[in-house]
């Protein structure tokens, strides 16, 4: 998997200095995949992984570009650009002008092998979301704005961290079709507080010095009046509040095992993979090191 992230993201010239190469080596995006989604074939893996790939580039993008730091409009008209190829609109002079945009390209033609028409609109959805969200932080970033209160932080920091991609690939990645309820959506909200958090944590010395503000930590500490210390401990009792409420929610549809097709189950387990996989991706991955200047997520 690592070889195969590597050579895709060299063929579509995503990876161009030799800083930059040795930084994405130590990230290890293709043992995030193999740990997020364990069950699933290698050919499918490195669609996945093609996307993540595609994703953290973009995130790097928005984070490093001098020509888009301070500059929220420019963001947002670089991330609408993207949204032609994945509405399918061939036409757009826009999509073929960077590498980036091609390698999207491939992503998604690939990806549209796999998937159907409901499926594709949800993930349309998400990515939308995803981009509203990046601006939104880089309007709060610019501004010196920090949410006022862990609730409001968390309506935005769901769709910021791109979470609920991986959530939409559970589907197509295993060949499964998934009914929704209030149960399962509370899980899925639960899992993407969790992985955000834990993201929040790995992240914090980099944003910190950066004046980030997409960060439950440094909300906390505006919020509540913490300290630096005070502040990561409550970061810490959430993430552990949160697994709790994920074990009462996967308790609680146990309790009704019968009443659950084997398609919602795979999708369960499937969320509990990515929590734990990415949690243990966290603790390894060079993205974090301080010394290197990684960009988040």
């Amino acid at each position: 998997m690592e070889k195969h992230c590597y050579e895709w993201a060299k063929k579509f010239e995503l990876i161009t200095k030799k800083t930059k190469n040795k930084e994405f080596k130590l990230s290890k995006f293709g043992l995030l995949i193999c740990y997020i989604f364990p069950t699933v074939s290698f050919e499918r893996r490195c669609l996945a992984v093609d996307f993540f790939n595609w994703l953290f580039f973009v995130d790097d993008l928005v984070d490093k570009n001098q020509d888009l730091k301070g500059n929220p409009e420019e963001i947002k008209i670089l991330l609408d650009k993207f949204k032609p190829i994945l509405d399918d609109n061939s036409q757009s002079t826009n999509i073929f002008q960077s590498p980036i945009s091609i390698a999207l390209w491939d992503v998604w033609a690939r990806m549209k092998k796999i998937t159907n028409e409901v499926w594709r609109l949800k993930f349309r959805n998400t990515i939308s979301l995803y981009f509203d969200a990046c601006y939104l932080n880089a309007y709060n970033k610019e501004s010196h704005s920090i949410p006022n209160s862990v609730e409001e932080y968390i309506k935005i920091r769901r769709n910021s961290g791109a979470v609920m991609t991986s959530f939409n690939l559970i589907e197509p990645l295993l060949g499964i079709q998934l009914s929704y309820d209030l149960n399962i959506q509370n899980l899925m909200d639960y899992c993407n507080d969790h992985i955000c958090f834990i993201n929040d944590l790995y992240s914090l010395k980099k944003e910190l010095a950066e004046g980030e503000v997409d960060n439950i930590i440094v909300v906390l500490r505006r919020s509540n009046q913490y300290s630096l210390r005070e502040a990561i401990e409550y970061a810490v009792i959430l993430i552990n509040d949160r697994m709790k409420q994920i074990k009462e929610v996967v308790d609680k549809l146990k309790q009704f095992n019968l009443e659950i097709d084997q398609d919602t189950s795979k999708y369960i387990n499937a969320l509990l993979d990515i929590v734990v996989g990415s949690f243990y991706w966290h603790k390894i991955s060079g993205r974090y090191l301080t010394k290197n200047k990684n960009s988040k997520k």
